[in-house]
């Protein structure tokens, strides 16, 4: 699942800041989906084998929260922003008659954003409504997902085949007042993979595994007003552990990140033309952290990541200088419960 989810800073245009700042603080969203990695299922012997399942007749209930800060410089002003992003959801899995493929209802259950800049707090929680500080009216865009379901079959594999109510699902989720948060792009086919992903390998070894034992993953979503986001990295199966009063794989991440704004289409958005005009590039883009996986249960139980990553730009201000912002994310996903279907 999709992390992070969308991780962008929508509130940036309510601020007193100039468009190409506020730009810059919605930028990072999209990649939140890319970085919520767990693991598969292992046994204690020296070496395992890893494999990923949604197994037909369970109900997962899963909750990922990203929380990133930034601190922006421009000559004597100085922002300090933190953004929080919390959804909650549910995943129930059935079989279908060919005895192959599963259906797996992705219930939206409880979205909430909270964002504090300079001692400015804005924010809605979808399980509390009227209640915060809203102006832009975001959740009525982006929350109105929450108690909303979407039907994805699933094939042997595990894979997106089909959303079978996605118009639908489009339709009753109100279009964003801010750019870069079309609904139809937040919950595509390639999102919604991301979000499915929270309890999935990005890839698996290939071949049984042993404790210090590494293999490589990549990813990239393609992100048509931004670029390219791109992961690469490692994963490392550190050993078994107790964790929560479990027996679970550990398995460390580290990664470094990329995002390619050349590729963006620069008349597409107004995202684009800010990337174009002002030359934003990411250095230092790194991932790490840790996994647990419940062997028996074939799912993560928890994550915990922190990405850390540097933009520069032009200076909105003085054009002729150069703008460096450093920005750190954390993640964490956290299975809840999981039950049989009722």
């Amino acid at each position: 699942m999709c992390l992070d989810f969308n991780g962008r800073s929508p509130y940036a245009q309510a601020l007193p800041s100039s468009d190409s700042m506020n730009t810059f603080t919605r930028l990072f969203r999209p990649a939140i989906a890319l970085v919520a990695f767990s693991t598969a299922p292992l046994s204690a012997a020296d070496k395992i084998e890893l494999k990923q399942r949604w197994v037909a007749g369970k109900h997962y209930f899963m909750t990922a929260q990203t929380s990133q800060q930034s601190t922006i410089e421009m000559g004597p002003q100085k922002i300090d922003q933190t953004v929080t992003t919390t959804m909650d959801m549910s995943m129930a899995v059935r079989p279908i008659a060919d005895g192959k493929s599963k259906r797996l209802t992705l219930k939206f259950e409880r979205v909430a954003m909270e964002m504090s800049m300079n001692g400015q707090k804005m924010g809605f929680d979808s399980a509390k409504p009227g209640e915060g500080t809203d102006p832009l009216g975001l959740a009525k865009s982006v929350g109105a997902s929450a108690g909303k379901e979407l039907n994805i079959l699933l094939n042997d594999n595990d894979e997106i085949i089909e959303v079978e109510n996605y118009d639908e699902f489009i339709k009753q989720v109100a279009p964003s007042p801010l750019p870069g948060m079309d609904p139809s792009k937040m919950f595509s086919k390639e999102a919604l993979g991301q979000m499915m992903k929270q309890g999935a390998l990005q890839a698996l070894p290939g071949k049984p595994v042993a404790p210090g034992d590494s293999w490589p993953f990549t990813n990239e979503l393609a992100l048509p007003q931004l670029g390219k986001v791109g992961v690469r990295g490692t994963y490392t199966f550190k050993g078994m552990s107790q964790h929560g009063g479990l027996s679970c794989a550990e398995i460390l991440i580290d990664a470094a990140i990329s995002l390619d704004f050349a590729s963006a289409d620069a008349d597409a958005s107004a995202q684009g033309q800010a990337i174009a005009k002002l030359g934003m590039k990411v250095t230092d883009g790194s991932l790490k952290g840790t996994v647990w996986f419940d062997t028996q249960l074939g799912i993560g139980r928890e994550s915990q990541i922190d990405q850390q990553m540097t933009m520069t730009m032009k200076n909105p201000t003085d054009p002729s200088a150069t703008l460096s912002v450093p920005t750190k994310q954390h993640i964490s996903t956290l299975l809840t419960k999981v039950e049989d279907i009722k």
